[in-house]
């Protein structure tokens, strides 16, 4: 102890190393237990592949059109005398909905009418004129065979006959003249009075009453917003474009599923109705029209709406969620886990739906398929499971 004594910094040194190597043998006994922490099992979620038929749809995004929509406009000049209807009414076939000032229409009419009374009273008039003449001329006919009158008399008879019958035949033509003009004036008076074309409802109201309308505004202007438009929407439709590889699985009949933003909890059925043969040759889509009904009149022209057109069924087709599927450039793959430890497997998709992919190659319907968790994993991983709930 007395050399110790002697040498205080050798002391101090021998001290300071003990410390260190208790140190260095503690640190290295507690890392040992947290690697022993760290290595515990990785716990990952696993289905087990379903197999059932699959029904492979097309998903579009579109908006909804009325069945039928018109732009009315009138058929005769003047101005707007009642309006019958507003906008957001709902009009039946043939129902009235706005007239036109129709007096001078109605005066056309009464003239038009009096002019065939005074037609037809002329042709009245020469009917007796056509009689007396054929009485005339049947009686010279007897008294030249006696030879109480000459040649020449009959000769006259004749010609006063023939042209009485002609007056008469003139005259009628006018009178089928007047009564074409009466059907003209009569139409004129009907076309004033505006009626629905079909049931729908009222979707614009664009002119008041007292605004003067033409029949050239209708004639010439196709795409002019008229006095009111007018929308059927019993039977809405929806059109689609087509991508040009999907176009041979689209077919006229198939069914579709609609769902609207409006109604985001309810399914709407409809039909493929119509198929346009022929692709945009700037978007390389060809359209497709899709009908459904819409009896209560829910939906209504220009909702948004995502649609699904069930295309084909993969009958017994082998399925897995379509989070399992992890992709590596070009290839497809899924961790499985077999005897404890996860490994990996090329697999050939097929179809899929919202969730769930069609497996073409690669499992056979028995393996146990990771889920959730593969991202933590690789080939070899040692792995506790957990089974999902199959959805």
């Amino acid at each position: 102890m007395i050399p110790l004594v002697r040498h205080p910094f050798l002391t101090l040194g021998i001290v300071i190393f003990l410390a260190i190597t208790v140190l260095i043998v503690f640190r290295l006994s507690t890392g040992a237990k947290a690697d022993t922490k760290k290595s515990r099992l990785i716990t990952v979620g696993v289905v087990s592949p379903l197999r059932q038929d699959l029904d492979i749809r097309l998903a579009y995004t579109a908006d909804i059109s009325p069945n039928q929509v018109v732009n009315i406009f009138s058929r005769v000049d003047g101005y707007i005398a009642k309006l019958h209807v507003d906008k957001g009414d709902f009009v039946r076939t043939n129902q009235l909905l706005l007239e036109i000032d129709h007096t001078d229409y109605r005066h056309a009419v009464n003239q038009a009418r009096a002019n065939l009374s005074s037609a037809k009273a002329r042709v009245s008039q020469q009917d007796a004129a056509v009689r007396s003449a054929k009485l005339t001329f049947d009686r010279m006919q007897i008294l030249i065979k006696e030879q109480f009158v000459s040649q020449q008399d009959l000769d006259n008879a004749q010609v006063n006959l023939d042209a009485a019958r002609a007056a008469h035949e003139a005259l009628q033509a006018q009178v089928s003249q007047m009564e074409v003009a009466l059907a003209q004036a009569e139409t004129s008076l009907a076309y004033s009075y505006i009626r629905a074309p079909f049931p729908g409802y009222i979707a614009e109201r664009n002119l008041d009453i007292g605004a003067y309308v033409t029949s050239a505004t209708a004639s010439t202007s196709t795409m002019s917003r008229g006095i009111m438009s007018l929308h059927d929407i019993n039977t809405v439709r929806v059109l689609i474009e087509v991508v040009e590889r999907d176009i041979p699985m689209v077919k006229i009949g198939q069914k579709a599923e609609l769902r609207a933003e409006a109604y985001s909890d309810q399914v709407f059925e409809g039909t493929v109705t119509r198929i346009v043969q022929a692709l945009n040759r700037s978007t390389r889509t060809m359209t497709v029209e899709i009908d459904l009904p819409n009896r209560d009149r829910r939906l209504k022209g220009g909702m948004f709406a995502r649609v699904e057109v069930m295309v084909t069924t993969h009958h017994q087709a082998l399925q897995i969620p379509i989070d399992a599927v992890s992709r590596l450039e070009d290839t497809q793959y899924v961790y499985i886990v077999r005897e404890g430890k996860t490994q990996r497997v090329s697999v050939e998709i097929g179809a899929h739906n919202s969730n769930r992919v069609e497996i073409l190659k690669g499992l056979t319907g028995d393996e146990q398929v990771v889920v959730s968790g593969k991202d933590l994993v690789q080939d070899g991983t040692p792995v506790q499971t957990q089974p999902l709930t199959k959805s």
